[in-house]
């Protein structure tokens, strides 16, 4: 079987076809199509599908694929472009999906793994949390470890890193809608202007994080929207403040979220009021010590270049499954000067290395003991 031609065959179809969270119905077809074609049973769960392919071991582990793409034009000029304006798969969930899927293949119709194999093709890891949805339908019951591997530009192509411990942060939505009294901007005396009370909040937002959190300790408070008003000679009632906060420890959070609490008190004091509402997308992934050193037992045995991972504030929802069972989740750099693969993550220019994809088909392989070189 052809791993690379395969895997890359896959991926280019899923590119050109992308769909946003919980709308994965295309991608979700073409996936069980195969495995209808593989003979792995399979159950639905939405969009999303899980799959398990038993040889009769005492052990099973999970191995994961995310499947969403992003609202994004994409302006690669590639025979493989996405054919549906304003949808991109701009993050690689693409050549995810499309190497478990060749993985899944290979076992069957090639080397039958060493170890009961469950497939997790997931729906809305941006900010859906459609791990939580596949974690409440069981994907992880009965696992002993789940893996998961996600493509990373920060990194040469082919080469694996990840990390013991905290790897990602964990992520909090932030959203500050600040209340006044509108009225005539000639008359500022009779209002309370958001738009100040806004500009004041962002300012002490900031300061959170360079005042009041331990400089020792990993964290992030960054305002991404500040919206208010539509023209120049009125006061508005209302301002909108978008932010995200991003933490490795629980203490850390509990510190922040409450600092940012006191926004509440800060609006008072300046006549005007915040209804303050946070929501929680994801917990810090977390790489269990045998998880970890299983992935990493694997990847030297067949051969491949490792390093150990920086710990990112960007975040994954594979955190839900760590939660659950041990496991590790890895990166596999796809960068490449020489191809021009260097653009960042969720940028319209954003491609992978090809090539450097039949290395993760070859580690889900080597971690369910259907391949070894």
């Amino acid at each position: 079987m052809d791993i690379s031609g395969k895997v890359i065959e896959h991926r280019r179809w899923l590119h050109k076809n992308p769909e946003l969270a919980f709308e994965e119905f295309k991608t979700s077809e073409y996936i069980r199509r195969h495995l209808d074609d593989f003979g792995i049973p399979y159950r639905k769960v939405g969009t999303g599908t899980i799959a398990d392919l038993n040889v009769g071991s005492n052990q099973t582990i999970a191995l994961r694929a995310d499947m969403d793409a992003l609202p994004i034009t994409e302006i690669n000029d590639k025979p493989y472009k996405s054919q549906i304006e304003g949808k991109m798969h701009a993050c690689g969930h693409d050549a995810h999906t499309a190497m478990l899927l060749t993985a899944a293949e290979y076992m069957v119709k090639e080397k039958r793994p060493s170890k009961n194999v469950r497939f997790i093709f997931q729906p809305a890891e941006e900010g859906g949390c459609g791990a939580c949805e596949m974690v409440k339908a069981g994907s992880v019951d009965g696992v002993d470890m789940v893996f998961g591997i996600h493509v990373w530009v920060g990194t040469k192509s082919g080469k694996f890193s990840s990390k013991s411990g905290p790897l990602m942060a964990g992520i909090d939505e932030l959203t500050l809608s600040v209340k006044g009294i509108g009225g005539h901007a000639a008359s500022p005396h009779q209002t309370v202007n958001p738009i100040s009370i806004g500009a004041t909040i962002v300012n002490e937002l900031y300061k959170i994080r360079s005042l009041r959190i331990d400089p020792l300790e990993n964290a992030v408070i960054n305002v991404t929207a500040f919206n208010s008003g539509n023209t120049f000679n009125v006061v508005p009632t209302e301002a909108k403040i978008f932010g995200t906060i991003r933490t490795f420890s629980d203490v850390t959070r509990k510190d922040v979220i409450s600092n940012v609490e006191n926004m509440k008190d800060l609006a008072h004091s300046l006549g005007g009021d915040v209804d303050l509402n946070l929501k929680r997308i994801a917990p810090p992934v977390v790489n269990s010590k045998e998880g970890f050193d299983e992935a990493v037992k694997v990847i030297k045995k067949l051969g491949f270049e490792f390093e150990e991972a920086v710990p990112t504030m960007g975040s994954e929802d594979f955190a839900y499954y760590l939660q659950k069972v041990k496991g590790a989740f890895l990166f596999l750099g796809i960068r490449s000067e020489s191809k021009h693969v260097i653009a960042p993550h969720h940028s319209p220019y954003f491609d992978v290395d090809e090539e450097a994809l039949q290395s993760g088909v070859k580690f889900f392989l080597g971690i369910a003991g259907s391949m070894y070189t």
